[in-house]
């Protein structure tokens, strides 16, 4: 999508974990260890806006490694964004920027937590009607109930399910061949989980819609 877009992409060599799960589980010590490596890597870098597919590592690079008090944090939160902002706002400034085909389609679109939490979210419907021809739905629905590792222990699996059954009955609810958009791993996961249907990144919608 992004070179599609004309940029240059690198994919940073000897990037560890951002530390999320660590941090989630109360590992400070392996966050921070995580999070110095990253950090100092990155800051060796250009000066150039730092993307990430997955909200939940973008909030420990955004935000978590603040708390952390980690050195060189503000450049690297500075330049960070989600790939759906840095696209939608690319095409807000340069709407000839990716051209998309009119095919029909439904989306539904379940916004990650961490994402609700860092900024107002609406541009992510916008951004999927810059797909011609797509009845769009950004769903009013909370967590998805799996949070990263929760909803993977024995011990709270019945709650994380719980959790879920809002968004899941919704999901159940829309039409057949509905798309779900589902920026985060773990959403994904449990949406395929217990609704069975089709759940995709946003990233790869707008890559299949290219003309």
């Amino acid at each position: 999508m992004l070179e599609a877009a004309g940029f240059e992409v690198t994919l940073p060599a000897q990037r560890k974990c951002c530390g999320r799960p660590a941090f989630s589980m109360g590992n400070l010590a392996e966050a921070e260890r995580l999070g110095r490596h990253n950090l100092a890597l990155l800051n060796e870098t250009d000066d150039v806006p730092i993307i990430f597919l997955e909200p939940s590592c973008y909030s420990m690079f955004a935000e978590d490694y603040r708390e952390l008090k980690l050195p060189g944090t503000a450049n690297i939160a500075r330049r960070s964004v989600l790939f759906e902002e840095f696209i939608a706002g690319l095409l807000k400034d340069t709407p000839g920027a990716l051209k998309f085909n009119a095919e029909p389609q439904r989306i539904v679109i379940h916004v990650h937590c961490h994402a609700k939490s860092l900024a107002n979210t609406g541009y992510l419907r916008g951004l999927a009607e810059q797909l011609p021809n797509r009845a769009v739905t950004l769903l009013d629905t909370g967590c998805c109930g799996m949070a990263g590792a929760f909803g993977m222990m024995e011990s709270k699996y019945e709650l994380s399910l719980k959790v879920a059954e809002p968004l899941i009955q919704n999901i159940k609810s829309q039409p057949y061949g509905t798309i779900v958009a589902a920026s985060g791993t773990s959403c994904r996961h449990q949406i395929k989980h217990l609704a069975h249907n089709r759940t995709q990144h946003m990233a790869c919608i707008l890559a299949g819609a290219l003309a």
